[in-house]
């Protein structure tokens, strides 16, 4: 893959990479969340997928096997998506603000999916 590829992965990876330095450093928040949606061992499951971004956002970040690094990305965007942002429970500006989010998760959810289906 050519220099646009490569930067384009890069750019993919970012929010990933941050999003699980983030949620490593300050899992407080995000651990609230999971526990609010009866998620088995919150703590750990937190732990675990911010790992996931971490690690599979470096290795998509690099294009060292982008398929695997992207199913990785995209299977973690799935719970964290629908417990994160939970637009269908507010109202008014909080709604707008959780499904711009929500709709912001499905559009990396399809770069994923393009980026796993290249050859």
């Amino acid at each position: 893959m050519g220099v646009t590829g490569f930067i384009g992965r890069a750019l993919l990876a970012s929010i990933f990479i941050k999003n699980g330095l983030d949620h490593l450093q300050n899992p407080g928040p995000i651990v609230r969340a999971a526990r609010g949606a009866e998620i088995p061992q919150p703590e750990l499951a937190v732990k675990a997928n911010s790992a996931v971004m971490l690690g599979a956002g470096a290795l998509l970040a690099l294009g060292i096997t982008p398929r695997a690094a992207s199913t990785a990305l995209a299977a973690s965007l799935i719970p964290t998506t629908v417990i994160g942002h939970p637009f269908w429970d507010k109202s008014g500006a909080e709604r707008f603000h959780q499904q711009t989010h929500f709709m912001k998760n499905l559009a990396l959810f399809g770069a994923l999916l393009a980026v796993g289906s290249r050859r």
